[in-house]
């Protein structure tokens, strides 16, 4: 799905693209507004002047402020979509748009407490075939927030158990409300997030699902950590929409059974058409099916109940 959107590019960002001939910028930030002037406006400087990175700010439906915004801040690049569209959207531009090896996404509305950039460099390295590295994240009372999202299966529905995050390193299903530190010319061969789906909840797990089945890993770090300075509920909305079936298809459609990659209906919850005309080109990109992939996986230790 292409969304329309223009590119308003920093001094600085113009600059980097003859510097990208020559030599990769690492990593760059992409700052998604929640909304409200002020509240951007804060987001920016503390961004701008505590991190060195490259800045993206993503604005939709926000005409009024954005000249404002350019004058005041003119080494940081800002999208405007004319419309409002999801956080997945916003990050697949960011992926088509920016020149960084890594890309980290956050929001108007959360605070860097802790990056180690050279620990997030050294684990995509190391770990085994890393897509995402999501960060721990705190609430106003900093008080951690169950992040770690563990697969199940629940009433013919992929229905991940969150937990709070444990030691450095736990492997979670999908990055929560999207926010992470991307690989980003791995995210566009894995087609970024599927934007014909409905529910940013939706968008995420379906992505952090295909990582997985695909053979790549998703972490939660604790080189990396966020926190929300004036929030303390914060709550996924995980109501079905109308495009559950095609997320349950993609993820549960295939199985492997003695090395063999086969496909099959799942009951009422199959999306003909998406089973029909896209499954079978992707079947030898799957390197697992789920049902494996839960019994493989370990869980931190007692879940959060009550998001």
């Amino acid at each position: 799905m292409q969304n329309s959107y223009h590119v308003y590019r920093s001094r600085q960002d113009i600059g980097s693209r003859i510097r990208y001939l020559h030599s990769e910028v690492r990593l760059s930030i992409a700052l998604i507004d929640m909304g409200g002037k002020d509240a951007l406006v804060d987001a920016i400087e503390y961004y701008h002047t505590q991190h060195s990175w490259p800045i993206t700010v993503f604005l939709s439906d926000s005409t009024d402020i954005l000249s404002e915004l350019r004058m005041q801040f003119p080494l940081v690049t800002f999208i405007h979509f004319p419309q409002p569209v999801s956080t997945g959207a916003m990050i697949n531009v960011m992926a088509n748009e920016c020149y960084a090896t890594y890309f980290l996404v956050t929001r108007s509305d959360l605070r860097i407490s802790a990056l180690d950039e050279e620990s997030v460099f050294t684990l995509f390295e190391r770990e085994k075939n890393p897509a995402v590295l999501t960060p721990h994240i705190r609430d106003r009372f900093d008080e951690m927030i169950p992040t770690v999202e563990v697969p199940r299966m629940e009433h013919n529905l992929v229905d991940p158990l969150p937990f709070i995050p444990l030691g450095d390193l736990n492997t979670t299903l999908y990055p929560f409300m999207g926010l992470g530190i991307y690989e980003r010319a791995l995210f566009q061969r894995l087609r970024g997030f599927d934007e014909a789906i409905s529910g940013e909840y939706w968008q995420f797990l379906d992505f952090g699902m295909r990582c997985w089945l695909y053979g790549y890993s998703i972490f939660s770090v604790s080189v990396f950590q966020l926190r929300f300075p004036y929030r303390q509920f914060i709550i996924e909305n995980r109501t079905p929409q109308g495009s559950v079936n095609r997320v349950m298809t993609k993820a549960l459609a295939f199985r492997q059974i003695n090395g063999k990659n086969s496909i099959r209906r799942i009951g009422r919850r199959t999306d003909s058409q998406y089973l029909k005309e896209s499954m079978k080109k992707r079947l030898a990109l799957f390197k697992l099916d789920f049902k494996e992939l839960i019994e493989n996986w370990s869980p931190p230790e007692d879940p959060q109940e009550g998001r």
